[in-house]
C-alpha cells in the first residue's frame, strides 16, 4: 500500500473520503475544494456524530462524508475512528484508492496529524488472514492525502506508517496460535529483526539461562515441552545509560495447575502481547534511526501442565536470590518479568525500565478494556508519557502502588508470595511484587491486559491484537 500527498485532488480515484465537524455546511464546503455538487436531499440522513458516515454517489465519484463531531471534542481518538470508518467502509466498497482529505485543523497541528494519519491508515488496513483460503479483502493500492506535498509533512506522514507497520507486525506476532508462536519461533523473529536493522542480540537456551540462575522463568517453563529464550536486543548510542524496554513473552498460558477455566482459554495466545509490543517498537526505533541506547529483553515461555509442571507450594529462587512461594501458577508473568528485570539491573544499569505485560484480569475489572494501567515509581516521566497518550489515543490511567498492600505478599516460608489475597487490589499487588525487583531504579509498568487485544470489533480496532503501546512508546521517547 503506498501512502502520498497530493496538493491536487486525482482525477482516478475508488473513493473520495471527506470528514466534516458538526455545524460544517457539507454541500458547500465539499464543493469549494472538490467542485463535487451534493444536492441537499442527499445529506437527510447524514447524522454528525463520531463514528457516523454517510456514502453520496455524484456523477463523477463516490464521496464517503466521514462525522467528526464537535470540533471543540475533536483529537487523536476522534481522528483514530474517522480513518477506521473510511477505511472499514473502502474495503467494503473494494475500493483499490482512496482520496483523503484533512480535517480543517490549526495548521501547526497538521505535522501531528499527518503522521498519525500515516499510522492510522496503516494500522486501519491490517488484516491477519494467512490461515483463510479464499475471499480474501483486496489490499488497498494507493492512498493519497489531499494537502500540500513539502517536506516536513511528507516526514511525518512517512514516519507514521513506519511506526504503523511495525505495530501490524507486532499485531502479526501475537495473533499466530501458540502452536506455531513458540518461544523458539518468537526469538527466530526476534533475530530476523535484528539483522536486518543491525541491533546487537543474544538469545539465551536454557543452559544459559541456567547459569544466569534465571529460577523463576525456568520455574514457569517446566511443564512444557517447549524450551524457553531470554530474548535480548540493543540499539542506539552505547555511550548513554540505556532505558530497558522488558516485554511478557508467554506465548502460551494455560494457568498451569492453577488451570484456567475452558471458555476464553484459546486468547491466552495473546499473553505474549507485551514482547510483542517490544520488537515491535525496536523495529520502529530502528526505522526511524532513533539514536537513544534501547535494550529490549523478553522472556518468553509457555505456561502448560505436566508432570514436571510448577504446583503451589513450590518455591523457586530468582535472580537475585528472592525466594518466591508459589500460591497461584497463574500468576506466572510476574515471575519471568521479575527476572527480567532483575537481569536488566545487573548487566544494564538502566536510567530507566519499562514493562509491558497483559499481568492481570484486575485491571480489566477496574479499567475495563480501553485503558492500560500505568504505575510508576517516579514522576519524572508522566508529562511526557501522557502528552505520548494524547497524541496517539493510546489510553493510560495512573494507579497507585499503594505500601500498605506489600504486605499481601508476605509468605511464611519464603520472602515472597506470588500472589496478594484475592478479590484485593490485584492489578496493584502485582505491580508491588514488581517493585520489588526493581528496587530504586526508575521504572513504569503497563498492564496491558485489558488492551492489547479485543474479540470484538471497535470504532477505531479490527478484532484481534492491537499492538497497543508500540506508538506510544515511539512518541515518549523522540520527545525525550
Amino acid at each position: 500500500m503506498k501512502i502520498t500527498l497530493n496538493p491536487k485532488l486525482s482525477s482516478k480515484t475508488d473513493l473520495i473520503v471527506f470528514p466534516l465537524f458538526e455545524n460544517e455546511e457539507a454541500a458547500k464546503t465539499v464543493k469549494q475544494k472538490t467542485k463535487l455538487l451534493i444536492p441537499e436531499a442527499a445529506l437527510a440522513d447524514f447524522k454528525n456524530e463520531i463514528g457516523n458516515s454517510l456514502l453520496v454517489y455524484t456523477p463523477t465519484a463516490r464521496l464517503l462524508l466521514i462525522a467528526l463531531g464537535k470540533k471543540q471534542n475533536f483529537g487523536a481518538k476522534n481522528w483514530r475512528i474517522a480513518i477506521h470508518t473510511a477505511i472499514t467502509n473502502a474495503q467494503k466498497l473494494q475500493a483499490k484508492s482512496i482520496s483523503l482529505f484533512l480535517p480543517s485543523v490549526n495548521r501547526a497541528w497538521v505535522p501531528n496529524y499527518l503522521e498519525l494519519t500515516g499510522f492510522a491508515v496503516t494500522h486501519s488496513a491490517y488484516q491477519f488472514n494467512i490461515y483463510k483460503q479464499g475471499n480474501k479483502t483486496p489490499a488497498f493500492e494507493q492512498i493519497e492525502i489531499v494537502i500540500q506535498n513539502n517536506k516536513s509533512y511528507k516526514t511525518a506522514l512517512n514516519d507514521g506508517g513506519m511506526i504503523g507497520l511495525a505495530t501490524n507486525q507486532a499485531r502479526d506476532l501475537a495473533n499466530h496460535p501458540g502452536n506455531i508462536m513458540t518461544p523458539k519461533h518468537l526469538a527466530q523473529h526476534a533475530i530476523t529483526i535484528a539483522k536486518k536493522y543491525k541491533l546487537n542480540y543474544k538469545i539465551l537456551g536454557e543452559s544459559e539461562m541456567m547459569r544466569e540462575k534465571l529460577g523463576l522463568i525456568l520455574g514457569v517453563s517446566r511443564g512444557s515441552d517447549e524450551p524457553p529464550r531470554f530474548i535480548i536486543l540493543e540499539s542506539g548510542n552505547q555511550k548513554q545509560p540505556p532505558i530497558v524496554l522488558i516485554g511478557k513473552g508467554l506465548t502460551f498460558d494455560s494457568g498451569g495447575i492453577s488451570i484456567k477455566p475452558a471458555e476464553k482459554m484459546e486468547e491466552m495466545k495473546f499473553d505474549m502481547a507485551g514482547g510483542a509490543t517490544v520488537l515491535g517498537v525496536m523495529q520502529a526505533a530502528a526505522m526511524l534511526k532513533l539514536s537513544s541506547h534501547l535494550v529490549a529483553i523478553i522472556p518468553a515461555a509457555e505456561n502448560l501442565v505436566s508432570g514436571a509442571a510448577l504446583k503451589p507450594g513450590d518455591i523457586l529462587v530468582a535472580h537475585d536470590k528472592t525466594s518466591v512461594e508459589i500460591i497461584n501458577t497463574d500468576a506466572e508473568g510476574r515471575l519471568v518479568l521479575a527476572d527480567a528485570i532483575s537481569f536488566a539491573k545487573k548487566h544494564y544499569q538502566p536510567k530507566l525500565i519499562i514493562d509491558y505485560a497483559t499481568l492481570t484480569g484486575a485491571v480489566l475489572v477496574a479499567l475495563g478494556d480501553e485503558y492500560t494501567g500505568f504505575f510508576a515509581n517516579t514522576k519524572t516521566y508522566d508529562k511526557l508519557i501522557n502528552q505520548a497518550s494524547l497524541a496517539t489515543a493510546e489510553n493510560l490511567w495512573p494507579l497507585p502502588l499503594v505500601s500498605e498492600y506489600q504486605d499481601q505478599l508476605q509468605s511464611q516460608v519464603a520472602d515472597l508470595k506470588n500472589v496478594g489475597e484475592k478479590g484485593l487490589a490485584g492489578v496493584i499487588t502485582a505491580a508491588l511484587f514488581l517493585k520489588h525487583f526493581v528496587q530504586n531504579t526508575p521504572w513504569i509498568h503497563l498492564d496491558i491486559a485489558g488492551t492489547a487485544s479485543t474479540m470484538r470489533p471497535k470504532k477505531h480496532l479490527t478484532v484481534g491484537a492491537t499492538g497497543w503501546g508500540v506508538y506510544l512508546t515511539l512518541k515518549f521517547l523522540r520527545n525525550l
